[in-house]
């Protein structure tokens, strides 16, 4: 419980009923979720707020849960801040699932895991908590509702390799595994894979908020990998041939000074570290540009996160600002 003002402002409930209140929304349409690729949401009942996505096209089930809140005073307004986590558990069938660590790999396979694909509720908290990260994600809202700032970052690869001959032992699958040395045991897409699920969540809120990106900024700074050394430990090794992405998206009520109010946000995390920028596009005209989506990886932008604001699906999502643009549906 924190206080904003002489409010007290309980933050962890705050970000609950926001992800909520988009899941609702949604819920109303069933064309929206369709669109999105939003196949079924389970809120998962523990201390953290957290849920379970099922989409469309997805090699896995996603887990996101909200880590950590706080609050933050900044230009004469204050800020809510989430920090979410996002795990998947990949599918056996899935090219991916073999990027996954032998623990990871052998816990799917187990009677951990129900037929929904998720972890049986009595068996969860056997499950280490840094297996089946991918990627994080943070959520700046101002007080008035006005400017919210999604921020997604991950590797491009989470790699953990061993640099010696090693025989690992895992009491809770009840299984061993002799590594040789030079050998990877994870090499997930990490960015990638996050990416599908932080762009349903960008069509989310576009669909609840009525509101369009204004910016969106992609970074890169130098990335790092886990390797078990000669101290039978894995130490943080930093590495120039992995990647961290970071990605801004921006989005603001039609208002000059609520859109550079929420830019201020993004350049202030540029000064944190060292970000070499390789996508930056703001939007004036309200609307996506197809020859605009210039962006790497296999992350291209989403259309829907302009045309979902402006959507009352008694007709075609269409252009907002008398541009060529590609329909859905009917």
């Amino acid at each position: 419980m924190r206080r904003r003002g002489d409010i007290k402002i309980d933050f962890e409930s705050f970000f609950r009923n926001k992800i909520d209140n988009m899941l609702v929304t949604t819920s109303w349409v069933e064309k929206v979720k369709e669109f999105i690729g939003l196949k079924a949401v389970s809120q998962v009942w523990e201390e953290k707020p957290a849920w379970y996505f099922w989409i469309s096209q997805a090699p896995g089930v996603y887990y996101f849960q909200l880590e950590e809140v706080f609050d933050e005073y900044w230009e004469s307004d204050d800020l809510a801040i989430g920090i979410f986590t996002i795990k998947c558990y990949p599918y056996t069938q899935e090219k991916v699932f073999q990027s996954f660590s032998f623990e990871e790999q052998s816990f799917i396979q187990s009677n951990f895991f129900d037929n929904t694909h998720t972890p049986r509720f009595e068996d969860k908290e056997k499950i280490p908590q840094t297996l089946f990260n991918v990627a994080t994600f943070e959520l700046t809202i101002d007080s008035h509702d006005n400017v919210a700032l999604f921020t997604f970052e991950g590797l491009d690869s989470m790699r953990i390799s061993y640099n010696q001959k090693t025989l690992q032992s895992y009491p809770a699958i009840n299984k061993e595994k002799q590594f040789k040395a030079g050998e990877k045991d994870r090499d997930v897409p990490g960015y990638e894979l996050g990416y599908l699920l932080f762009d349903r969540l960008l069509s989310l809120y576009s669909f609840y908020s009525k509101t369009k990106p204004a910016r969106v900024l992609l970074t890169r700074s130098p990335g790092f990998e886990y390797v078990y050394d000669s101290t039978r430990t894995f130490q943080c090794v930093d590495t120039d041939n992995l990647s961290i992405y970071m990605l801004n998206v921006l989005f603001a009520q039609n208002h000059s000074k609520k859109i550079v109010k929420g830019e201020g946000l993004i350049e202030e995390q540029l000064k944190e570290g060292r970000h070499e920028i390789i996508f930056d596009q703001k939007y004036q005209c309200g609307h996506f540009h197809h020859s605009q989506n210039l962006i790497p990886l296999k992350t291209p932008l989403n259309e829907q996160w302009w045309s979902l604001a402006n959507s009352d699906y008694k007709s075609e999502l269409a252009s907002s600002c008398g541009c060529e643009s590609d329909h859905h549906g009917s």
